[in-house]
Order: C-alpha cells, then structure tokens, then sequence
C-alpha cells in the first residue's frame, strides 16, 4: 500500500502543480524548457496521468496477479520521463534538479514495486486513483491549456558565416567597438566554425528582427548575446548589458522561442533596464552554444562564445573594471 499512497501523492503534486499555472520555464535550469510540452499539453498533466496509473496497479493488486504487465508500464513510464532529461540535457547542456528527485522517486518506487508487490485490494485508495486517473485524462483530452501549434514563430536558428554582405548587415547606426581586440577571458571557447576575418572579411550572424525579416550582423562591429525570455539566469546577463553605454551594448538576440513569446520578452526587458532596445531572435543559437546566456563574439579574427553569465561579464565589462 505504501507505493500506491506515494503514486497517489505525486499525482496529487503534479496535478496542484498544474492547477496553479506552475510555469516550467521558471525551472532552475533552461532544461525543462526545452521538454515542457507533449502534443500540447503540459508534462505536469502527463506526469499525473503516468502517476495516477501506477498507483491503480498498486492499490488494485494488479503489480501481483498482472505483474509482466504492471511492470512493463510502471518502468515504461521511467524510461519515458529519463529519455526527456536526456533530450533536455542535450538541447541545453542542463539538467533540471527537480526533475532528477523525481525520476530518483520513480527508480525507488518501481524497484520496491519489483520486490514486494502489493498483493491486496485497497478498495478506498484504489477508487480515489481510478477518479483521479479519468479527472486527468479528461484534461489531457480537453485541456484548456494547449499551447498551439501555430503559435511558434517560424523563425530559423542563427547561423554564422564568412562574410557580411554590405547591404544586408545592420551595423549602419552600430559603431565598430573594441570587444574584438579583447584576449580570451576564462569560460570563453571557440566555436566549431572555421570562420576567420581578413582585411576584405567580416565574420556574420544572421538572425531574424521582430517583423520576420531576416538580417545578417556584423560580428566585427560587436557581439550577440543570446538569452530566453523564460531563462532566470539570464537576467544577470541583461543587468550587466544595461550597464553598459549604448555604444558598447552587444546585439540582442532572443532564442529558445515558445510561442507568443513578445509580451514575455518586453517584460524581461523592462524587468532589467533595457526597455525598447533593438532585439533580435533565432530558434537557436548558433552550432555550438549549448545554453543562455551565451556570448558569440570575435576573437583574434575568429569567432568565439562565452557561456554563463560570470563568463559573459568578463568579456563585456571585465577590462573597464
């Protein structure tokens, strides 16, 4: 009975979770970001269903008389939520904390499960899980809160590349600065790209503006930070960018985009000084920054990043300390 009453409480968490509009871009990582939706519909719901499910098999003695089967979708359910933090892990380089306790939970409980399977019927606590089963379900089905499909912006992810062509670069009212003379700062790497300036080069970024156009920046005039709207680390970043006079602000670019994403992004802004700045977005950053904040700049002509935002300030402000 004991794994039955932990699953019904882990569904009851999920599920308040959700009710409350619990925000997975809050996360303290970038990790559940990049997972936080499944056809729409939030992992919190998913997770209650999976939940709510193993613990009917619990309280309904099916772990005993169905035990292949019972197994089957308790440690499915487990591979299901690991397989999400390997592909959050993947897309960000981050590993979220609360998802690893509960994926920790999970293992526990499906290995005591393996071991002493409840053998009776706990007829109260199994009808409580089979209504809370069909409550989730039926919000699965009828969720008020699908994130729509239509709603992402079909914006492309940064590239770089070799050269900036005259009339496309947006470096007309953006004075070439001195971040490029600047040595390599500690957290800062190359990028996988090749690229190298010469005396006819300049090393580009080409990204999207907020009205859909693409347009190439000249990383040879200054960098590009790139940040999320939903990234809480990411504001230090943009505190130390609006330290900074106008002259010697990086390029804004905005990644990891969700959909609707404008409101969100203005009040990051207003939140850390830097209302009405010139932004620019990108699905992705460029090949090779695994997470935000990042800093894709030049270094003794090629092009670079720097990740975090301690990195991130060396580079920017470090040397008018």
């Amino acid at each position: 009975m004991l794994s039955g009453l932990i699953y019904l409480l882990l569904t009851l968490g999920s599920f308040c979770l959700w009710s409350i509009g619990f925000n997975p871009y809050s996360c303290p990582s970038s990790a559940c970001s990049a997972v936080s939706y499944i056809f729409g519909r939030s992992l919190l719901l998913w997770g209650a269903a999976y939940y709510s499910l193993s613990a009917v098999l619990c309280f309904s003695g099916l772990t005993a008389a169905k035990k292949k089967a019972a197994l089957a979708i308790i440690y499915g359910g487990v591979a299901a939520h690991a397989l999400l933090l390997f592909l959050a892990w993947r897309g960000t380089g981050e590993l979220c904390p609360v998802c690893l306790k509960f994926l920790l939970v999970e293992v526990l409980l499906a290995v005591y499960v393996t071991i002493y399977p409840p053998r009776r019927v706990f007829l109260v606590p199994a009808v409580l899980a089979v209504a809370g089963l069909i409550m989730v379900a039926g919000l699965l089905a009828f969720n008020p809160r699908v994130v729509p499909a239509a709603a992402a912006p079909a914006v492309p992810p940064a590239k770089v590349i070799s050269s900036v062509p005259a009339e496309k670069g947006e470096t007309a009212s953006l004075p070439k600065q001195d971040f490029v003379e600047k040595k390599i700062s500690t957290g800062s790497k190359n990028l996988p790209s090749s690229v190298k300036t010469d005396t006819n080069k300049h090393p580009g970024l080409v990204v999207t503006t907020m009205d859909n156009r693409p347009v190439t920046l000249d990383l040879a005039a200054r960098p590009a930070l790139f940040v999320s709207w939903w990234c809480p680390h990411c504001d230090e970043a943009l505190q130390e960018m609006a330290q900074l006079p106008e002259g010697r602000r990086p390029y804004l670019v905005f990644t990891y985009l969700r959909g609707n994403d404008q409101g969100e992004i203005e009040a990051k802004l207003k939140r850390n000084g830097l209302e009405g700045v010139t932004i620019y977005l990108a699905s992705k950053p460029p090949e090779g920054v695994k997470g935000v904040p990042a800093l894709v700049f030049l270094d003794n002509g090629q092009v670079s990043q720097a990740e975090g935002a301690k990195a991130i300030e060396e580079e920017l402000i470090g040397d008018t300390k």
